[in-house]
């Protein structure tokens, strides 16, 4: 622990300047950016609810599941919980669940639109940084956007076949049924377990999302990330950095949330930030320009996105003391 201090002391004493120079641009930021840059990442989020709003629609879930306001609010209460606590996705997925259902969501339903907006947003990510690699001028980088397109078009391609063999899977339902049946009658314990497993699995396969549906969802998924990076490379004109080409900003945001995909700690305190903070200074930042447009972006989407998807969920618990989700 001691030699880890030293360590720290060590790095701070070597960086003073550019640890000034960031406290410098944080205590004094651009404040029309730095304020368009909360407004812009508020409007990502609200493009996460499209997109699962779209779904639950989609999906065949009723109309008073899938209302405006109340999924938007729990787009941001799941996020910061997401964000926020220790093994938050797992947290995240429970409260999107509870809350879906209490609405009027069937339970096969739910879970399908969770799952689906999970592989979307991952697709769209994998996208956008394909798309920006192609725009740096990255060669290599053509093959990946390929790639993530394809995967993106064979996700909606499959769902749709999977739709379209009715035929079929009621052939199989019936079948499984029938041997479930009899295995009932023998050992039922084992029996009426595997039937609640065959029920749910049949209900998940009996989902049926048209062609707009998935436009729509793609599309939220998109414009969740491509608002969140442009309220990135805001906070870079907030921390005052000049010349930064957006692809670049583009490019190292990506990164960094690439690297955020591996929730070793809330919100990928540290492992985000080192790699936002090369990927700026591999764009053309100074490191002490760099540290602050992290610090500036940090605090717009932990402090006011995150701050926001709490408030709404204790607003939510005061509401409702009984509802579902997480006490």
């Amino acid at each position: 622990m001691v030699l880890l201090l030293g360590v720290v002391v060590v790095e701070l004493v070597a960086g003073r300047r550019d640890v000034l120079r960031a406290l410098q641009a944080v205590s004094d930021p651009v404040w029309w950016a730095l304020g368009l840059a909360a407004v812009v990442d508020l409007a990502s989020m609200v493009a996460y609810a499209v997109m699962q709003r779209r779904l639950l629609l989609g999906s065949g879930a009723p109309a008073t599941a899938a209302r405006r306001w109340p999924m938007t609010s729990l787009a941001f209460e799941a996020h910061s919980l997401s964000i926020s606590l220790p093994g938050g996705p797992v947290f995240s997925t429970a409260h999107n669940f509870a809350r879906m259902t209490a609405h009027g969501a069937p339970r096969p339903i739910a879970t399908w639109v969770i799952a689906v907006s999970g592989v979307l947003s991952s697709a769209a990510l994998a996208l956008v940084g394909a798309a920006a690699g192609v725009w740096t001028g990255a060669r290599g980088d053509l093959g990946h956007l390929l790639t993530a397109a394809g995967v993106f078009v064979v996700v909606v391609v499959a769902a749709r076949l999977l739709g379209a063999r009715r035929a079929w899977a009621s052939t199989a339902h019936d079948v499984t049924t029938a041997a479930l049946a009899r295995l009932s009658g023998r050992r039922p314990r084992t029996g009426a377990a595997l039937h609640r497993v065959h029920e749910g699995v049949h209900g998940l396969a009996a989902v049926r999302v048209r062609p707009s549906t998935w436009v729509w969802a793609g599309a939220g998924a998109l414009a969740n990330w491509v608002l969140d990076a442009a309220a990135l490379w805001l906070c870079c004109t907030a921390a005052g950095i000049e010349g930064l080409r957006p692809e670049h900003v583009l490019l190292a945001y990506t990164a960094a949330m690439a690297a955020a995909s591996f929730p070793l700690v809330p919100a990928g305190l540290g492992v985000v930030d080192a790699a936002l903070t090369v990927g700026l200074v591999t764009a053309g930042a100074t490191p002490g320009e760099a540290l602050a447009a992290d610090v500036l972006y940090r605090a717009v989407s932990l402090g006011v996105v995150g701050g926001s998807g709490w408030a709404l969920w204790v607003l939510h618990r005061q509401r409702r003391p009984a509802s579902p989700g997480i006490a």
